[in-house]
């Protein structure tokens, strides 16, 4: 009976273990989608030094089939990672890279970015703007500064028609929106404890679990190293404490900080090549970074690991498990981004036939239910990422554009209409410019209806000057 009560009692120690390694390699496999080719050829390099576990693999498939035979050793020292699937095999090209010299601006500030995920929602416009107030309040380290009580009010002081609202519930509505869909997770938060919890529940932590219960009421305590109390209170044991704590750590408490550094320019190396064959189109990514494979070295000495010391096993088995989740992590943001790509391309043919003005609607939603992968991460995934095809090096999030519904029922993408105002107004004759609300009337007989406000601002994001500086000029 006493035999029972102990398997019992091991259950949420070994649950809380699996739980540990999924976010472990959750973390790992978010952090390597948001870095680009080169970042992520320097990682590999930085763990091949790191880690003498890890290998370049340079053998042949057959030589590799050989050394396989030995895979059985390594498992009875490393577990399995079984609480999630292994990716499908990844391929891709062996040709090598080219360098490209082209310089580009500094990478996106956090306020930009996160602006640039409001462009492609679908929030209504007065939730764009309750957005917008958000994150021109967010700082740096990517906190709100204000409380949510003062955006309604400014809200409402903007917006008298908006009285009899609840704006409060609106600005809280939105602010949650931001935390939980916008990259990075977190960002909008108003406390260390609340920018973590979403975070613990994005990686899949039930909002009743011990790991949030102890970052939404013990942060504190956590940080004190209070964990008598903690474990007292939660009722969970000391090693059940160990391991939270080690999952909290891996988390971001300043989801700001990737955008705190922006060098003046760098030179572009893409990340994926579209070309076409015949009629159709073909793509393919950079893979201009080694193969992993645990080290064979590694595999001769458990081949006699009678002769191992305690120490030496514990570094092992630490050093092969992390060796592990890297070659899966990476085999993963292969997979995931090589079918993020393919939706993306397959949406946008005939932008790659013909160019900016064919661009279609495309929001990061459309990807990520296709995919079936958070928003987020397709936010990642695509940015500060480039794609080389027959119109040049573009940045892939290019290729996203939020549309508007047409009379005839069909979207049209902002880039079709900013072409479409470029080209009525390239068909003015020398002594009649169209003024704002001419070019509204004309979309609208294209089926295409849109404010003389809104002619306005796709007018000065195109750098077109208003119809009587375009007349006086002609004069």
């Amino acid at each position: 009976m006493s035999g029972f009560g102990v398997g019992l009692a091991q259950t949420p120690n070994t649950l809380q273990k699996q739980k540990l390694i999924l976010t472990q390699h959750l973390r790992l496999f978010l952090s390597l989608v948001q870095m680009n080719t080169v970042e992520l050829r320097e990682y590999i390099e930085e763990q091949l030094i790191e880690n003498p576990a890890l290998e370049e693999d340079t053998e042949s498939s057959m030589e590799m089939e050989k050394e396989n035979s030995n895979e059985s050793l390594i498992n009875e020292l490393v577990p399995a990672e079984a609480d999630y699937p292994m990716p499908e095999e990844f391929s891709a090209g062996t040709n090598e890279a080219a360098e490209w010299e082209s310089q580009i601006p500094s990478q996106d500030s956090l306020f930009e970015y996160l602006h640039w995920q409001l462009s492609i929602t679908d929030l209504s416009e007065r939730q764009k703007r309750i957005a917008s107030l958000i994150i021109g309040n967010i700082n740096e380290d990517g906190y709100l500064e204000t409380e949510l009580e003062e955006i309604a009010e400014l809200l409402d002081e903007k917006d008298r028609s908006s009285a009899n609202r609840n704006s409060l519930a609106e600005v809280r509505w939105v602010a949650e929106k931001i935390r939980t869909t916008f990259d990075p997770i977190g960002v909008g938060s108003r406390s260390l404890s609340e920018c973590l919890a979403v975070q613990a529940m994005d990686l899949g932590y039930e909002k009743q679990s011990p790991l949030v219960q102890v970052i939404e009421d013990h942060i504190d305590d956590l940080g004190k190293k209070n964990y008598e109390k903690i474990c007292k209170e939660l009722d969970i044991s000391s090693q059940d404490i160990k391991e939270i704590e080690t999952s909290i750590t891996s988390l971001e408490p300043k989801p700001g900080r990737p955008y705190y550094t922006k060098d003046t320019s760098r030179n572009i190396v893409p990340d994926f090549y579209v070309y076409k064959v015949g009629d159709k189109l073909q793509m393919q990514s950079n893979r201009s970074f080694p193969k992993l494979r645990i080290s064979s070295y590694c595999r001769k000495i458990l081949a006699d690991r009678a002769n191992l010391t305690g120490e030496t096993t514990n570094y092992l088995r630490e050093r092969i498990e992390m060796a592990q989740r890297i070659v899966r992590c990476i085999e993963e943001r292969e997979t995931t981004m090589r079918k993020v790509m393919e939706k993306i391309v397959d949406e946008q043919k005939e932008f790659f036939d013909h160019g900016s003005s064919h661009i279609k609607p495309l929001r990061l939603k459309d990807v990520a239910d296709t995919v079936g992968i958070h928003e987020s991460t397709v936010s990642r995934i695509t940015s500060r990422k480039y794609i080389e095809c027959p119109q040049g090096i573009i940045e892939i999030r290019k290729l996203f554009s939020r549309g508007i519904h047409s009379s005839n029922g069909q979207k049209v993408s902002l880039e079709k209409i900013k072409s479409m105002i470029k080209e009525i107004i390239d068909e003015e004759t020398p002594k009649c410019a169209f003024s704002d609300a001419d070019i509204s009337r004309i979309l609208s007989m294209k089926n295409v209806k849109i404010a003389r406000r809104t002619v306005v601002k796709y007018r000065k994001m195109l750098g077109i000057p208003n119809s009587s500086k375009r007349l006086s000029k002609e004069v």
